[in-house]
């Protein structure tokens, strides 16, 4: 009988549904043997049975050595749902599974990429260190793979070797650095989790892979974006200046632009991790494009309510911006204000998180509405203190209303409620502690005697220690009613009594001291040791030291500072928004600290890419062909992504199989669509547009010159295709510019360009992405000049020849270049050069306000002349027609950081805007363009106020253009 019974204990037997005894060595026999049989079904039969019991938390560790038997299966389904046994057991069955190391490194090469990620996942499993060089190279060697599922395996693999081997950092930090640089987003997220597990502080990795990740942000999983976001916010904060303090850096805008549509994401951490991108590192004006996004998830479960809650009032308790009447963090949850009001079916904490954000939010303009949903609260039995508490710190922020607040808080006074009672009596020692009025403290007197909470009794008592004077009439009264019960009394009403003793025998010692030394008497036999402590230490002060009983009064009776209204969630504010030190107020452990802007920003040449697709500067009907491309590569990835993800739910039980010989037919498909496409590569590489040639000659120039202007070569259909502008479909309309002023300006005089004079002026043609720019060259020497040559050192996309095979004495050439700047401040170096080995060089600076010539550098140098030339923003911009609606839709769209406003000296006609800026002028008061390189929308409202409003996409240049209209109008 003792046998049966420790039987039914012993962790074999199980009591099922109904009473019966299940004999769990029996079942496990039946799976053995199942395995050990030679037909792959019942053997795959059995093994979806063992999955299942994993997946209910069943211990099936002790058919580890029936499993690992068929890890040389060659059934692919019998392999797979092996592969994830032994991701489940190898860390605990470590001896069995090196027995099977060979068989995993085989599998490595298997064709089926589910094969080759699964071994890889239960190699890194065996956690014994002398296995981690093999690990090691297995990772080497899946970074590299061609199969995308096996490169995110590998990236989740990284961690594991790490955390087994930490001294083999500097070969897996390069293995992430290679995994960085993946395209595909199925990789990107788990390569960004690599990197913040093991080199979170190597920033300088990602210099080269920001603006990739930026643009990659969207079509990442949803954990990979929260990772990715939190990676760039740091690194944002490490190497990007402060946009508060300057103009907004262009990779900022690209990070906050390519973040900005996660805010309307499923996935709650992902809207938490935008938010808190927004309020750690963009400008302040742009920080209510959250609110919404945040009042959306108090829709969610309580608990992320309350984690909400906590970082709306951090964000709440922030330094005031100085904009507008009210901090910017306040007034952007002003129109949610409801949102915040307490539910019945909130939780207490909840709750309670409303009321603060309440508080905060309280201004002149929605105290009342507050304050009538707070008396609400009062009745509620569990909000009844946290609203009276409420209601105190209304009265504190809004003196308006603090009077409103003091007579609702007295009426409370007489409540039935003492939690009620208690509280509000707290908070009017609070609110009258500097000041207090005769009535109301001879009231608060009166109601004493009612009172229970021994907290409002401590209250009253001090309320009349600390203004004793105002009350003398009544004080002596009021302490013999104290010491009548005082032995009854609370300690901490005790303590108050003894104070409000030495009070009154400081200021009138002859009618109280009788009463005072009663009390006195009282607490010098009390049971509490601190009551006795406090009153032997108050009798040597009164009694018997006589140096010190002399400045009692400037100890007892001087008067005391107001306590301030210190909010907990200010201290918050050192964390990280949305982190778990955050939510908890304390350092967690592997919490990094967000670092400090710099003072400047790194060189952004760091973050150039080697394979950007702006590298390949091509027309736009090219840059359409490609973007289609690209949106074809984006679709096959996604597809890609989607069928790895149904072949790894198959992995853990699902019925399908997978042949080997169609997948080696999907990487033979793959391979050639590679092919293809870098074919088409080539050709648009290949393609190039037609030289304009020479635009004009004077007539003083012989008739082989005037005659010989280089003629535009032969293109064929396709290449006449190139250079139709395509943006102007749709609701875009590219107009003729209404102004173009033909006033050149001078680069180089005679003396300067040795015999040459050098002009600039601007002619403001349409055509495309290019800038056109007008040099007049002029032969003011006695001589011929023979190739004289205008070029540029940097790689810009030029189209025309800038060549001139020879200069007759006193004649003229007018040359017309097209320049894709690219819709940047880059300088531009440029060499006028002649055969006779004399050259200039000068510079395009965009931000540059004249044009100089700086004089020689020095002797040596080998160009010794150079001079500093502005390309106006004005006419990096073509004019463009929009319909009102889009217009007031684009400008709708474009606030924050793309909209500036800037305030004009004097009145600008509307007729002279058009002069400094290429726009579309629509009804003299809204100006249209868009820029030449990156078709972005430019907006220019002339206001009644005297201001100029510049709407644009590129916040850089919506600025500039903005700048230039008011200084030159």
């Amino acid at each position: 009988m003792t046998s049966f019974v420790e039987g039914l204990t012993s962790p074999e037997m199980e009591i099922a549904e109904g009473g019966v005894i299940l004999d769990n060595r029996t079942r496990f026999a039946d799976l053995k043997a199942m395995l050990d049989s030679n037909k792959d079904n019942l053997k795959v039969d059995a093994m979806k049975r063992i999955i299942n019991l994993i997946a209910k938390g069943k211990d099936v560790s002790e058919l580890f050595a029936a499993v690992v038997k068929n890890v040389a299966a060659k059934n692919v389904e019998l392999k797979k749902l092996v592969f994830v046994y032994l991701v489940r057991y190898a860390e605990e069955q470590q001896d069995l599974a090196l027995l099977s190391i060979s068989t995993f490194q085989r599998a490595l090469k298997d064709p089926n990429q589910l094969i080759r990620g699964s071994a890889l996942r239960v190699l890194t499993s065996i956690r014994v260190p002398m296995v981690a060089p093999i690990m090691l190279l297995a990772i080497k060697d899946a970074v590299r793979d061609m199969s995308p599922y096996v490169r995110k395996v590998a990236a989740h693999a990284i961690p594991k070797l790490y955390s087994l081997e930490p001294e083999l950092e500097p070969q897996l930090v390069d293995c992430i650095d290679f995994l960085l640089a993946d395209r595909r987003s199925l990789v990107l997220g788990s390569a960004v989790y690599a990197f913040d597990e093991i080199c979170p502080h190597r920033l300088d990795l990602l210099h080269k892979h920001f603006r990739a990740l930026c643009r990659g942000l969207a079509d990442v999983d949803e954990w990979g974006q929260i990772v990715m976001i939190n990676m760039l916010t740091r690194y944002s904060r490490h190497e990007l200046a402060d946009p508060d303090k300057s103009p907004p850096d262009t990779d900022i805008v690209l990070l906050l632009n390519s973040a900005r549509p996660l805010l309307q994401s499923r996935n709650c951490s992902v809207v938490m991790a935008v938010v808190q991108l927004f309020y750690h590192v963009a400008p302040k004006a742009q920080l209510s494009q959250i609110a919404r996004a945040l009042v959306r998830l108090l829709r969610g479960p309580r608990e992320t309510q309350y984690v909400v809650l906590t970082n709306i009032a951090t964000i709440c308790e922030q330094n005031p911006v100085e904009e507008g009447t009210y901090a910017i963090s306040k007034t952007m949850f002003d129109p949610f204000l409801k949102s915040f009001f307490v539910r019945s079916c909130d939780s207490s904490l909840v709750k309670q998180l409303k009321l603060h954000v309440l508080t905060s939010l309280v201004s002149e303009a929605n105290v009342h509405i507050i304050l009538r949903e707070l008396q609400t609260y009062v009745h509620m039995s569990d909000l009844a203190s946290p609203a009276v508490e409420a209601i105190g710190r209304c009265a504190v922020r809004v003196g308006a209303v603090s009077d409103q607040c003091m007579t609702g808080l007295v009426q409370l006074i007489s409540s039935s409620d003492e939690k009620v009672v208690c509280s509000a009596v707290v908070v009017i020692k609070r609110l009258l502690h500097a000041s207090a009025p005769l009535n109301l403290l001879s009231r608060l007197m009166r109601l004493m005697p009612k009172m229970v909470a021994a907290q409002a009794r401590a209250c009253v008592i001090w309320l009349v220690a600390t203004h004793v004077d105002q009350v003398m009439h009544m004080a002596p009264d009021f302490l013999r009613l104290i010491a009548k019960k005082f032995s009854t009394e609370s300690e901490l009403v005790k303590l108050e009594a003894l104070k409000l003793a030495v009070k009154l025998w400081l200021v009138k010692r002859d009618d109280s001291e009788k009463i005072v030394q009663y009390v006195f008497q009282l607490a010098r036999f009390d049971l509490s040791y601190d009551v006795r402590d406090r009153c032997r230490f108050l009798r040597n002060l009164m009694f018997n030291t006589e140096i010190l009983s002399q400045h009692m009064e400037e100890i007892f009776m001087s008067k005391k500072p107001a306590p301030e209204l210190i909010s907990s969630f200010k201290e918050r504010d050192q964390f990280q928004l949305g982190s778990l030190s955050h939510v908890l107020n304390q350092r967690c452990t592997k919490y990094i600290d967000l670092p400090e802007f710099p003072t400047t920003s790194s060189d952004p040449l760091l973050r150039k890419e080697a394979h950007a697709p702006t590298e390949l500067k091509l027309d736009d009907s090219e840059e359409e062909e490609e973007g289609e491309e690209e949106d074809e590569d984006e679709e096959e990835e996604e597809d890609e992504s989607e069928e790895d993800e149904d072949e790894e739910e198959d992995e853990e039980g699902s019925d399908g199989s997978e042949d080997e010989d169609e997948d080696e037919e999907e990487d033979e498909e793959e391979s050639d669509e590679e092919e293809e496409e870098e074919d088409d590569k080539d050709q648009l590489e290949v393609r190039r547009p037609a030289p304009l040639g020479l635009h004009s000659i004077n007539n003083n120039l012989n008739p082989e010159i005037t005659n010989g202007k280089a003629k535009p070569s032969e293109s064929n259909a396709l290449d006449l295709l190139i250079d139709v502008d395509f943006s102007a479909a749709g609701s875009r309309q590219i107009m003729d510019p209404s102004f173009i002023d033909e006033k050149e300006i001078q680069i180089l005089n005679v003396i300067e360009g040795n015999g040459i004079e050098l002009s600039i002026s601007y002619p403001r043609l349409n055509d495309g992405q290019y800038t056109p720019i007008r040099f007049g060259i002029t032969n003011k020497t006695d001589g011929e000049l023979e190739g004289i040559e205008l070029k540029s050192e940097e790689s810009l996309d030029i189209k025309g020849t800038s060549r001139i095979e020879s200069l007759p004495p006193g004649a003229r050439v007018s040359i017309d270049l097209l320049i894709d700047f690219g819709d940047s401040l880059t300088k531009r170096e440029w060499i006028l050069t002649r055969d006779d080995g004399n050259e200039k060089r000068f510079r395009f600076e965009d931000y540059k306000e004249n044009i100089h010539f700086l004089g020689p550098k020095s002797s040596s140098a080998p160009f010794p002349h150079r001079a500093h030339l502005q390309v106006p923003y004005g006419e990096q911009v073509q004019p463009i027609r929009l319909s009102p609606d889009d217009i007031s839709k684009e400008r709708n769209r474009l606030g924050g950081l793309n909209r500036h406003v800037i305030q004009l000296e004097s009145p600008v006609s509307a007729s002279s805007i058009p002069q400094f800026v290429n726009c579309f002028s629509a009804d003299q008061t809204v100006f249209t363009c868009q820029t030449r390189s990156r078709k972005d929308v430019c907006i220019l409202t002339l206001t009644d106020n005297q201001s100029i409003e510049c709407c644009c996409d590129n916040s850089v240049i919506g600025r500039m253009l903005a700048f230039a209209v008011s200084k030159n109008c």
